[in-house]
């Protein structure tokens, strides 16, 4: 029997199962090995690195709230556990509370004073921390301007011994006052667009890792940023009669497989037209070429295709996660400038769309009762209404709560009702959530993505709630396949399944700040 109470044999399971886990842990087999540690942890609760250890699987898995759970639970049973204070900063850190991080960082380098790679966290973290808190203090709320409206094209001309593709220019009119400010006048002006040429041209230029001329990356920006402002938070949208809709999920900066979907479904089109679902960007090294093909495409195919917004379209994921990393990167002159501009255009994106009045397309998931409109009434069935988000505001940061939230964060499961998210914000909706939404709305089902699925699609909630996800080889480290789903006129659905493709030698978070502190 040891000191906790635990007998000897229920220690030796424990530690036999210990070591299935971290076997499994060191295949990237992350969600296997928490059931594993889950084990041991039940026939041995007195030990904290098994909790510590189901941590680490947990961040690796973006439960960031669940792998706080385990590090708290590993320094009540010990609070001189030292991996304790280290997965906890981890976990901290994903999900953005840099303040709290760097305190468990400093922890640990006090307990551990002679440790190089814990001083070196530290102040890495406390770094960051204090260049995004400076970044805040001199662009707050109150003060700031828009960067769209700050960007005068005429200080970027295109290089003379640029070689890559080139924007059309057509002519334009537009008011402009006059010096006195009183009136406007029309004037005749050239404006530079986007035509099939180019996006055919920028799409092999990006294959071949070259870039464009910061002229070009703005005129998309603030093309593409004005007319996503006249969109509505929830689009409605059609499939077109001789043609078909494509739902595609998360592709998180993996330019080569997004080619590799338009090769074997074909390229978009006024017949064939495409959602990508939210998480364009972090973690794949060619974010910014994904973005930006999206951007093109989106200014070529305004009717034709849509982009939802996913919870890796916010300022905090893009921070820790590589997209500001991969911008500051490959345009250093205009890197903070021009990563603010696409933040703007984030904000901008819808946040879901409805195909054909039945078909609910949202990144994340659906809602808690505390977030309907009807919650607080008399009667009500604290069930989200799509005029709800209809009027949502979304031209802002997602908030810790409320309809934007949880619209890119939340998750499904197995099990009726609804439940705290093990990311550590929005919530898990069950089978009775999704029929009682799809219900109320007049819906046949909801597509939604946000999570890696094995098979690149998952059909759960008795055929209501559907997963897709199209980053297949996720992080270069996963066994993942990559889906998509080609949704006919009538709102029949086909699945298709593909696998990863080969990408230049640039590693997966090669720009991501969280990289540092894994360890």
């Amino acid at each position: 029997m040891t000191a906790a109470g635990v007998t000897d044999a229920a220690s030796s399971k424990a530690n036999a199962l210990k070591l299935e886990a971290n076997a499994l842990y060191s295949s990237h087999k992350y969600h296997e090995a928490i059931e594993k540690y889950t084990l041991a942890i039940e026939a041995d609760p007195s030990v904290p690195a098994f909790y510590t250890n189901r941590a680490q699987c947990h961040i690796h898995t973006e439960g960031y709230g669940a792998a706080k759970q385990d590090a708290d639970s590993a320094l009540e049973i010990d609070p001189t556990f030292i991996k304790g204070y280290f997965r906890r900063a981890v976990a901290l850190l994903a999900m953005g509370q840099l303040k709290e991080a760097r305190a468990d960082f400093r922890e640990v380098t006090k307990r551990a004073p002679g440790d190089a790679v814990a001083r070196k966290k530290f102040a890495e973290c406390d770094k960051l921390y204090r260049r995004i808190q400076f970044e805040q203090a001199i662009d707050s709320e109150v003060d700031r301007k828009r960067v769209a409206d700050t960007v005068d094209l005429k200080n970027y001309p295109v290089p003379e011994d640029y070689s890559g593709p080139r924007m059309a220019v057509r002519k334009v009119v537009r008011k402009r006052e006059t010096q006195e400010g009183e009136e406007q006048e029309e004037v005749e002006e050239d404006e530079e667009y986007v035509d099939q040429a180019f996006v055919d041209g920028i799409t092999e230029w990006f294959r071949d890792q070259k870039t464009l001329p910061i002229r070009y990356v703005y005129v998309i920006l603030l093309q593409v940023d004005r007319l996503l402002r006249q969109l509505p938070s929830l689009v409605d949208v059609s499939v077109p009669a001789d043609g078909v809709l494509t739902v595609c999920g998360d592709v998180h900066g993996q330019y080569y497989d997004v080619l590799n979907i338009f090769k074997l479904n074909g390229a978009p089109s006024s017949t064939h037209h495409y959602l990508f679902n939210g998480d364009f960007v972090d973690r794949g090294s060619f974010s910014l070429e994904v973005m930006l093909l999206f951007f093109a495409y989106k200014l070529l195919h305004p009717q034709g295709f849509y982009l939802n917004r996913g919870n890796h379209e916010s300022v905090g994921m893009n921070q820790l996660y590589g997209f500001e990393g991969e911008v500051r990167h490959k345009y250093p002159a205009q890197g903070k400038r021009l990563f603010d501009l696409f933040q703007e255009s984030f904000e901008a994106l819808p946040v879901a769309h409805l195909i054909q009045d039945k078909i609910f397309v949202v990144h994340g998931g659906l809602y808690s009762r505390e977030t309907a409109k009807n919650a607080t009434q008399e009667g009500g069935d604290g069930v989200v209404r799509l005029d709800e988000l209809r009027a949502m505001s979304r031209f802002h940061q997602p908030q810790h709560s409320g309809l934007l939230r949880e619209s890119l964060w939340s998750d499904p499961q197995h099990q009726n009702g609804r439940a705290p998210s093990p990311r550590g914000t929005a919530i898990q909706f069950g089978p009775d959530v999704t029929r009682e939404f799809c219900e109320a709305n007049g819906l046949k089902m909801v597509i939604r993505s946000h999570q890696e699925m094995e098979e690149g699609y998952e059909i759960a909630h008795d055929g209501r709630c559907v997963t897709v996800f199209s980053a297949p080889n996720y992080c270069d480290q996963s066994t993942n396949k990559g889906a998509y789903i080609r949704i006919s006129p009538d709102l029949s659905c086909e699945y298709h399944k593909f696998t990863a493709v080969p990408h230049p030698p640039v590693r997966a978070m090669a720009y991501a700040n969280i990289n540092r502190f894994m360890g």
